[in-house]
């Protein structure tokens, strides 16, 4: 794994760098802001709830629903009057479609599962990212977004239709927004492949855990990756780290995939 000193993590600047996580909570955003705070960094997360055990210390939290411009916009209002600026974004909550393929489900079931999942996916990333667009302009800053390997793979790695299809849909916003908002803005990702976190899918009445059964879930993405590695959200959080900073200042547009050597399988 990448490895930053803490002079690097800030950027070599006289004062720390802010950073706004969305789906901070748990799981990979979770890893992501205990490591930008454990390096120095000022964090902000937005999230639905708060989360079960205590955030780092300092770390400032928001209520509230990424579909929702407003609750964005709040979010990146509180990095400016807390810190007074912003230096990245880290677009990361998300939702799952339990692996619901085409046939599945009825058209208007189908129909109503994959807004659910696009408006959190994908339309989540969008508002974050104008709400933060014009701090992030002014600090030249950096937004690093959560894919997946169904961003490039579409069978064999759980995923249904309506997440893989936001997962693409995601991989077109980070190159869109990579050439938009250069010079001044660099935008990147980080697909992990299977990690087991508490990601929820959305495709019944009631959410529920995807890797409800982590030691089963893991045998299958191992089996499923040449490497045959299972990554924890702790291993990958310094890529995000790396991307947000200016160790990674020749770099836009770039989807970094610790998956485990997909793209060769």
């Amino acid at each position: 794994m990448v490895q930053l000193s803490p002079e690097t993590s800030l950027g070599n600047t006289d004062s720390p760098r802010v950073a706004l996580v969305t789906g901070g909570s748990s799981g990979i955003g979770r890893a992501v802001v205990e490591d930008l705070a454990a390096h120095g960094h000022r964090v902000v997360v937005l999230d639905r709830c708060a989360p079960a055990d205590p955030l780092p210390p300092g770390t400032d939290l928001v209520i509230g629903d990424v579909r929702s411009a407003e609750d964005n916009d709040r979010a990146v209002s509180t990095a400016l009057d807390r810190h007074g600026a912003l230096h990245a974004l880290v677009g990361n909550a998300g939702v799952h479609d339990g692996g619901v393929g085409l046939l599945d489900r009825p058209g208007e079931e189908l129909a109503a599962l994959a807004r659910q999942v696009l408006d959190v996916d994908v339309v989540g990333y969008l508002l974050a990212a104008r709400a933060a667009a014009d701090a992030l302009l002014e600090s030249r800053g950096a937004m690093v977004f959560t894919l997946s390997d169904a961003s490039f793979v579409v069978r064999g790695n759980g995923a249904g239709i309506a997440y893989a299809a936001a997962k693409h849909a995601a991989l077109g916003v980070v190159r869109h927004l990579a050439a938009d908002l250069a010079p001044r803005v660099r935008v990147n990702a980080v697909a992990p492949g299977g990690v087991v976190t508490g990601l929820r899918s959305v495709a019944g009445p009631d959410p529920r855990e995807v890797f409800a059964d982590p030691d089963g879930i893991s045998a299958v993405i191992r089996e499923f990756n040449p490497l045959g590695v299972v990554l924890t959200a702790t291993q990958l959080a310094p890529l995000y780290r790396f991307l947000a900073t200016d160790a990674a200042s020749g770099m836009t547009g770039e989807v970094l995939r610790p998956d485990g050597g997909l793209a060769v399988r």
